[in-house]
């Protein structure tokens, strides 16, 4: 204990010379106070919590898609079934086709770099009625669909890609293409990106 916190006790509390015992008693129950003090400080000044560093995911452990997942618009028209689609939106990261009607017909490719599937999977898991794991070219994923809508992610470690076709809303019609029409274009979309993607 430094001096001048012994001086400052012993004015304290009294401390004399002349009895031992009630110093020794009155010092220890110092030491027992001043401990967790001591024991609480830091030099440093950084009054920050220490705190352990969550591992992130690291992006790009998965294969390379290129563009709209190496898919063609002719291919996407084709193969959805769905007529007068337009890419709309064409970059690194997604894609997406639509009729030019907002009500109308809607696909769309992306690419999730350094991005947990498992997140994607609980929102869908809450907003679509159906939800279940499928494998795509040997990969691990998942298809989730809706009235008129069907998605698909695919896991590739720190990454994933996700197709999503919907018919749009046709109120009072019946929608180009069923739920199940649309899964299996779904379905033929992501093989066909999975096949092409560079590893």
């Amino acid at each position: 204990m430094p001096p001048s916190v012994r001086t400052t006790l012993a004015q304290v509390f009294g401390w004399t010379r002349g009895n031992p015992r009630r110093s020794v008693a009155l010092l220890a129950l110092a030491v027992a106070l001043t401990t967790p003090l001591a024991a609480c400080s830091d030099d440093s000044g950084d009054s920050a919590p220490a705190t352990a560093a969550s591992p992130t995911a690291q992006a790009g452990s998965g294969p390379f898609f290129g563009h709209c997942g190496n898919i063609t618009s002719q291919e996407v028209t084709t193969i959805s079934g769905l007529p007068g689609l337009t890419n709309t939106v064409n970059n690194s990261s997604g894609c997406e086709w639509t009729s030019g009607d907002v009500t109308g017909p809607h696909l769309s490719f992306n690419w999730y770099r350094g991005s947990p599937i498992g997140r994607e999977r609980s929102t869908e898991q809450l907003s679509r009625p159906t939800v279940k794991d499928i494998s795509v070219g040997g990969a691990p994923g998942f298809l989730a669909s809706d009235l008129g809508i069907c998605e698909i992610g695919i896991d590739f470690g720190a990454d994933f890609v996700e197709w999503s076709l919907s018919t749009g809303t046709t109120s009072g019609q019946q929608p180009l293409r069923t739920t199940d029409q649309l899964c299996d274009s779904a379905t033929q979309l992501s093989t066909l990106t999975v096949q092409r993607g560079q590893r």
